[in-house]
Parts: C-alpha cells; structure tokens; sequence
C-alpha cells in the first residue's frame, strides 16, 4: 500500500477526529497536495459535523432500576441453581451410605441370606442391582418434579 491509499484510508477517520496528532498532521500535509484526498476529506468532514449536530439518544429513566431488578432476579435463579446441584450431590452421598449401611445390616441379621422368588436378595450383584434400578427410578422422579417445578415457575 503506497502513501496516498494509506492516507485515504485513515480520511474518515481524520474528519472524526479520532486521529493522534501525528497522524493527523500527516493526512492534513497530503490533503494540502492532492485534490482527490481534499474533497473526500471535505465530504467526511461535513459528514462528521452533520452527525455530532444530530441529537443524541437518551436512556429511558427507568433503564437503571429495571437493569438492577433484572440482575438480582437472574442471581437468585442462578443461585438456586447452585443450591439445587449441592443437594443432589448430598442426597446422592446420603443414599449411597444409606444403602451400603442398610445391605450390612440385612447381612447381619438375616445370616448373609435373604431369599425371594430364589435369588438371594442380600448377594452383593443382586443387591447392586436392585439399589440401581431403585435410585433410576427414584432419579426420574426428582427429574420430572424439577421440571414440573420449572414450568411453574415460568407461568409465573
């Protein structure tokens, strides 16, 4: 890029003053020699003057209090939220020690044997899989109540 596209680039910015001076200065001793880069220059200029001349747009007065209002609503969701993902993690620990206190208990006084429709109830793979398809069973409950509780809380 030679000397005079790369003045006539930096020309509207020149008319908007958003130019350093030294750069200024040197759009300015270019603008004096060469009459293209002058009218353009004069044409971005009177562009600028046209649009500070414009009256300016201001905010609705309430714009602050409807802004704040909205944060704090958004920070309570987000803390719930956060509240929510701490108790499942609590209920998932409380239910994994429950069951694992609740299968020694059985052991010990049934004598390791606890028989129903011929499986024995207290082996560790039978126990396993029953604590599993009760905690999916119980993990889609909490899953449709939390969404239930949602929609709820939007029809509000």
């Amino acid at each position: 890029m030679n000397e005079h596209e790369s003045i006539r680039a930096m020309l509207a910015l020149a008319a908007a003053g958003a130019l350093d001076p030294a750069e200024s200065t040197r759009v300015e001793r270019h603008a004096n020699v060469c009459d293209d880069c002058r009218r353009e220059l004069e044409t971005w200029s009177r562009y600028a003057y046209g649009l500070r001349e414009l009256p300016q747009p201001s905010a609705p007065p309430d714009l602050m209090e409807r802004t704040r209002t909205r944060l704090l609503q958004e920070r309570a969701v987000a803390e719930g939220r956060r509240w929510n993902g701490l108790m499942l993690g609590v209920l998932v620990v409380f239910g994994w020690a429950t069951g694992l206190t609740l299968w020694i208990l059985v052991r010990v006084f049934t004598g390791a044997v606890l028989t129903v429709f011929g499986a024995n109830l207290v082996s560790g793979l039978t126990w396993s899989l029953v604590s599993v398809v009760l905690s999916w069973m119980t993990a889609a409950a909490a899953a449709l109540m939390l969404g239930k509780s949602r929609q709820m809380r939007r029809a509000l």
